[in-house]
């Protein structure tokens, strides 16, 4: 069970603690897609005891609510208001995967309480790069093309024009619909 955070704009995210609670505190970020769920892996905690480990669901993941217009820049902000939920003054952060930018943005902007950064894996999801998710596992790359599909994050069917004039078609959505992104415009819902 997460710790809600309600950040300084009032948005809700959910964090989780565990290991040594008085170890040196390192904030973990998941990667994308994923959820604070993903960081702790098996025997992390039993592996490094002097640490405490901290990681939540960036907006939009697992039980924290989205936030419109979102940089990653902005993980910087999250990141002080979950530490300071967690009474932590000063951490290190940890990054792997699409979490590597979010933990660098916030050794950037934080530099106060930021003591040590480190990422593995990184990579920016720019658009319109060939082979973009080559590599990644069917569940990877199916989150890939239904986030670049339907930025709004709305649930639901789409609809798309199938040609000028012509009648649109439905294209499912929920589990078991097929990952590829339909040809042609995409009509809002």
């Amino acid at each position: 069970m997460g710790l809600p955070v309600r950040t300084d704009d009032g948005r809700l995210l959910v964090a989780e603690e565990w290991g040594n609670p008085s170890g040196t505190p390192v904030l973990l970020f998941h990667g994308t897609p994923g959820t604070r769920l993903g960081t702790l892996l098996p025997g992390l905690a039993e592996q490094h005891p002097g640490f405490r480990f901290l990681a939540y669901d960036r907006p939009g993941y697992g039980e924290s609510l989205r936030s419109p217009g979102r940089r990653v820049a902005d993980a910087a902000r999250d990141a002080a208001a979950v530490a300071d939920a967690f009474g932590v003054e000063r951490f290190a952060v940890v990054g792997r995967s699409g979490g590597g930018p979010h933990a660098l943005a916030c050794a950037a902007l934080l530099p106060d309480r930021v003591r040590a950064a480190a990422v593995g894996r990184a990579r920016s999801a720019g658009r319109g790069r060939p082979g973009l998710v080559r590599g990644h596992d069917p569940f990877n790359v199916r989150e890939y093309v239904l986030a670049r599909a339907r930025p709004s994050g709305r649930t639901g069917p789409r609809w798309t024009r199938t040609g000028p004039g012509r009648p649109g078609r439905r294209h499912p959505t929920g589990p078991g619909a097929s990952p590829r992104r339909p040809a042609g415009r995409t009509l809002p819902p």
